[in-house]
């Protein structure tokens, strides 16, 4: 139970209390696309435990100077490197190139796999063009009902630092099964 779960915990096994210490690898942020965005959301990501992965097809701003606490950062086709990282459920991919060659191969290819995030930057209207097209490239309405675009949780933000920590904090939201609510409004409708 523990260990599925992935989680410490004090158990009962044939009326022995036992304590098992769960180890698991951290979870992957997989960053597609060098912007303003992926800066601060790598060193959030990486403050909380992530390890963080950058793609992008140009080197001038894939960059240790602008990412210097990404672990991994992969100048390249975009939809070629994603292949070479483990997209399962502790995965969370985040795509914020802005750019339609980037977002639809690697999206084509991740919503084929466990990925347990996959979030999208942009406007209501372009995450639509860009589902559809998916949609008539023969991905299912399931796979696509797993894209979250626009993505965040409703901070307010602006800055790009404000729109890193808004879609972090929907990835941990996602990643633990929680509201995203404010914890006072939980209490008041008594959820846990």
């Amino acid at each position: 139970m523990a260990i599925q779960a992935g989680k410490t915990a004090t158990l009962t096994v044939e009326g022995t209390r036992v304590f098992a210490e769960v180890f698991v690898p951290a979870s992957i942020l997989l960053v597609v696309g060098a912007s303003h965005v992926a800066m601060p959301m790598v060193t959030l990501a990486k403050v909380l435990g992530f390890k963080t992965i950058v793609v992008d097809g140009r080197p001038r701003f894939a960059t240790r100077e602008r990412f210097p606490d990404v672990d991994d950062l992969r100048i390249g086709i975009p939809s070629d490197l994603v292949k070479d990282v483990p997209l399962v459920a502790s995965t969370a991919l985040v795509l914020v190139a802005h750019d339609y060659k980037y977002d639809l191969p690697v999206l084509r290819h991740a919503l084929a796999t466990p990925v347990g995030y996959v979030g999208l930057l942009g406007s209501s209207r372009r995450g639509k063009a860009i589902l559809d097209l998916l949609q008539e490239d023969g991905v299912t309405e399931d796979a696509l009902a797993r894209v979250h675009v626009p993505i965040g949780l409703d901070l307010g933000a602006q800055s790009a630092p404000e729109i890193a920590l808004a879609v972090v904090a929907e990835i941990l939201a996602v990643q633990r099964g929680a509201t995203g609510l404010p914890i006072s409004e939980k209490v008041r409708r008594g959820l846990k």
